[in-house]
């Protein structure tokens, strides 16, 4: 095939993708959000997700740790986790990991969506830790090695150190 026959080939099937986007284009751009928030966060979303919610949780992806902040420059965990209830859905959450349980009502771990709270006791009988539940087993949370990152429950540090799931009541 010439170099003339490749680039007509391109040609026609940019114009067949064209015209057949035409009148789609709100639900590719969904899905095409699906999939880019799904690549860039490292997970597998089922496309019910709150695009808002996953949005926010991006834009957070990387901020710092910082004992205390709630910033997006620097951040702990309850810090993180209130800043983005407060910016996705205008609530006000309780500041400290532990006085967030106030905040929810528990869900049994096979039953956790998308902005569910996941509750961890780290190294104490207490809750020490929280994070966001996006999907597929992974959450986003700050963490003090490495800043706001996304996470798998099934590691064993998280797997062995998980309290509870909590849904906001709202």
């Amino acid at each position: 095939m010439n170099l003339r026959h490749k680039l007509f080939m391109s040609l026609m099937a940019l114009n067949i993708i064209l015209v057949c986007s035409c009148g789609t284009s709100n639900s590719l751009s969904k899905n095409d959000s699906y999939s880019g928030y799904s690549q860039k966060l490292g997970v597998k979303l089922n496309g019910d997700e709150d695009i808002n919610l996953l949005k926010a949780m991006l834009a957070w992806k990387g901020v710092p740790y910082k004992y205390g902040g709630s910033s997006k420059k620097g951040t702990d965990c309850s810090g993180f986790v209130g800043s983005v209830y407060k910016e996705v859905y205008g609530m006000q959450l309780k500041r400290t990991s532990s006085d967030m349980t106030e905040d929810v009502r528990f869900v049994s771990k096979n039953d956790l969506k998308a902005g569910d709270i996941l509750f961890f006791k780290i190294n104490s009988r207490k809750i020490s830790h929280v994070g966001i539940y996006i999907a597929d087993n992974k959450f986003i949370h700050a963490s003090t090695k490495s800043g706001v990152v996304v996470s798998d429950l099934a590691q064993k540090y998280y797997a062995d150190s998980f309290y509870k799931g909590g849904r906001v009541r709202r």
